[in-house]
């Protein structure tokens, strides 16, 4: 039996459990947009194809799945960039599909033919040009085994006109099996689980440090399990948050340049650091060499390349999380530590006491915002002030309920990225949080929620500035301001979202309860445009080249 490319395609990605793409057409992708229209596979039209990309990565991250992406060859696959990246960063497993120019104008500079493989390649897990129909299946079969395996990320699968339109006799095409790898991760070492435990055990003053690995592993339950019997504080990383309840007592914040400041000071303080999942970013570090200067360090991390990369680890393991954790858990004694949780309660009192709101009027909203919605809400950031607002004043219910562009810090991701939460999880309530800079970056979006009616509220926090760069300015270039001013103060976003079909309210940040229980109560999408105040900045924040207890807090007096 014979059959297209662009056939074998679909259905190896109905076997693959694929049932949504979000993408944008073009010439060279048709033939796959065609054969489409047999599927049940749900096609969101997004209006630029870097949010296809972002869509598809907030899909991931809110279901657990792999998302998928499509685009055209030339400026639809390059448009797709910024959106690979930001997948590579956060390690989000997507399949990412291009269309090609036909095969025989390869390297002939054709109209809009592009090398996206030779662009993507630093960015991606791997990369496949398929040349024969009949490898279609079982290189996309292999393209999803190897994005959702190990350590997970995008995979590029690029596909040239001709191979999509051209027919395969079924009977040829290879067999699977022996085409997907196995891609093998690091076997549990009792050895090393021993010495991690045996280290836990001794230490006076540990911390764990929990990075966005765990929520991949799906670790979150045993993590949570380990940190009762062993009555351990914790830290996060950004991606981090969320991995463990935020009403958890044991909880002391996420860490680095706009971390919480008891977060900061008990890892300077500590004498053994278990890191799970982490990467040990400088977001999260700042000064390597002043980080922790009194603990051991043990790292347990699915991707043996993240070991010691940036901090040395002194114990290390290789292996998955949730694995690794199961391991441990009857290793790590239970213990009181009294007196260093003690300590921990007095200086949390004392910054409590001295501390003024770190995140200006913008914190008490945003409570106010999660207070208003149900408890299972989803919320999505963006970058800048907005993003470390969020993060501060939110308080995370489950582990996929945190959703934020970490490594890359991608300003426009929040806006298509809330729109894949939303469709991959429908009975979710999904709120965005972007300030107006990124908001504008992939403001062409409302019309993709309008014409779709996804659901989610938009919060627009408009200072009319590029918030974060001028706080940066402010305190560390002599307040000389430069380059920073968006106008938008004399922008209707009201009206912009009312255009696009969209319901919409402006409110100042301080007096907003009219607007949030609008938002709330709203069936459809809503837009809430708040005013804020240029220089309601946030604190703390680590100057350039300063250590994470070398933090500018904000307090007055």
């Amino acid at each position: 039996m014979e059959t297209t490319g662009s056939d074998i395609l679909i259905k190896t990605l109905q076997d693959e459990g694929v049932d949504v793409i979000f993408g944008y057409p073009g010439a060279s992708s048709l033939p796959i947009h065609d054969s489409l229209l047999k599927s049940q596979i749900r096609h969101y039209l997004v209006r630029h194809e870097q949010a296809a990309a972002h869509a598809a990565d907030g899909y991931a991250r809110a279901t657990g799945k792999v998302g998928v992406c499509l685009a055209t060859s030339g400026p639809g696959a390059t448009n797709l960039v910024t959106g690979i990246a930001t997948a590579y960063m956060d390690s989000t497993p997507l399949v990412v599909m291009t269309g090609q120019v036909t095969t025989n104008l390869l390297g002939s500079d054709a109209f809009q033919e592009t090398d996206i493989i030779g662009i993507t390649m630093p960015i991606t897990k791997h990369s496949y040009l398929v040349s024969n129909p009949c490898d279609i299946g079982s290189t996309l079969k292999e393209a999803f085994d190897i994005a959702r395996s190990g350590r997970p990320g995008p995979v590029l699968v690029d596909l040239p006109r001709d191979i999509m339109a051209t027919k395969c006799d079924l009977s040829d095409t290879k067999d699977v099996a022996s085409r997907v790898k196995s891609h093998q991760m690091g076997k549990r070492d009792d050895e090393q689980l021993g010495k991690i435990a045996s280290s836990l055990n001794r230490a006076e003053r540990p911390v764990l440090l929990i990075g966005g690995g765990v929520k991949l592993a799906q670790a979150c339950d045993g993590l949570a399990r380990l940190i009762e019997k062993g009555n351990i504080p914790f830290v996060s990383t950004m991606m981090g948050i969320g991995s463990v309840t935020a009403s958890n007592g044991f909880n002391l914040g996420f860490i680095g340049t706009h971390g919480n400041e008891l977060a900061n000071r008990i890892v300077h303080d500590s004498d053994f650091i278990l890191a799970i999942g982490a990467r040990f970013s400088d977001r999260s570090t700042s000064v390597v060499e002043e980080f922790a200067p009194l603990a051991t360090i043990a790292q347990i991390d699915i991707d043996a390349s993240s070991i010691g990369k940036v901090v040395k680890a002194d114990i290390s393991l290789v292996c998955d999380i949730k694995e690794a954790l199961a391991g441990l858990m009857p290793l790590v004694e239970k213990k009181e530590r009294r007196e260093w949780l003690d300590r921990i309660k007095r200086e949390k009192t004392a910054c409590q006491n001295t501390a003024v709101e770190e995140c200006g009027p913008a914190g008490p909203f945003i409570r106010n915002v999660q207070a208003a919605l149900p408890e299972a809400t989803t919320m999505v950031t963006d970058v800048g002030l907005n993003q470390i607002w969020a993060l501060r004043s939110w308080q995370a219910k489950a582990p996929r309920s945190v959703i934020t562009p970490g490594g890359l810090g991608t300003m426009g991701f929040s806006l298509p990225a809330a729109m894949g939460v939303q469709v991959g999880a429908p009975d979710r309530a999904v709120v965005v949080f972007s300030g107006d800079g990124g908001f504008f970056m992939n403001i062409q979006e409302l019309v993709t929620v309008t014409c779709y009616q996804i659901p989610i509220k938009i919060v627009v926090f408009n200072n009319g500035h590029l918030g974060m760069i001028r706080q940066i300015q402010d305190l560390f270039y002599g307040a000389r301001f430069c380059d920073i001013e968006l106008g938008t103060s004399k922008v209707d976003l009201v009206a912009i979202a009312k255009g696009f079909g969209i319901e919409a309210d402006r409110v100042p940040v301080d007096d907003a309860a009219a607007g949030i229980k609008k938002m709330a109560v709203s069936k459809g999408p809503f837009l809430l445009e708040v005013t804020v105040p240029p220089d309601n900045y946030v604190y703390p924040i680590i100057p350039p080249g300063k250590s994470n207890i070398d933090m500018i807090s904000g307090r007055q007096g």
